[in-house]
């Protein structure tokens, strides 16, 4: 009985999980390139889209091609992506964008089968924390980002980073 109830227990909350994940607005970013978002986004420009929620939460995805901008051939800048000091100085790079923040060092992920860096930084006099996915796919760097208030459920967060999909 306690097996058949546990059993109906973990079927009831993978159906809410799911269900409300479905109701998310799957935005494609490219051809190759999707990520759901909580309402549908507004697009901000030729390379971004965004939204804020209800929340209070910003959630941002932008693209740039950064074979122009780094003057590598496709396959250099693919090994480049896979070090960490290349991540860091990456970091550095976004950090400009970002003045108010205090990055952490950037962790070397997967995401959707393609080297990802997870980025976290931290605005201490607008109370916001910043997570960021930076993905890499053909020489464009992908980036989906979430700006949460202090006191606001990081759920979300996860479950945008969460949608994230490449076609390879």
């Amino acid at each position: 009985m306690l097996k058949r109830t546990t059993l109906i227990l973990l079927l009831v909350i993978g159906a809410v999980k799911l269900n409300a994940q479905n109701k998310w607005f799957k935005q494609q970013i490219t051809e190759k390139v999707s990520v759901s978002f909580p309402i549908q986004p507004r697009k901000v420009n030729e390379t971004s889209y965004a939204v804020k929620d209800s929340t209070g939460i910003i959630y941002v995805s932008s693209r740039v091609d950064l074979l122009p901008i780094t003057q590598l051939d496709l396959a250099t800048l693919n090994a480049e992506i896979e070090k960490q000091k290349f991540a860091d100085d990456f970091v550095v790079g976004i950090s400009g964008s970002f003045p108010k923040y205090k990055f952490e060092n950037p962790k070397l992920i997967m995401v959707s089968g393609q080297r990802a860096y997870a980025v976290v930084a931290r605005d201490e006099v607008n109370k916001l924390s910043l997570f960021m996915s930076v993905c890499f796919l053909d020489g464009t760097s992908y980036s989906f980002s979430c700006i949460v208030p202090d006191g606001k459920n990081i759920k979300h967060k996860d479950t945008f980073l969460s949608t994230i999909w490449f076609k390879n």
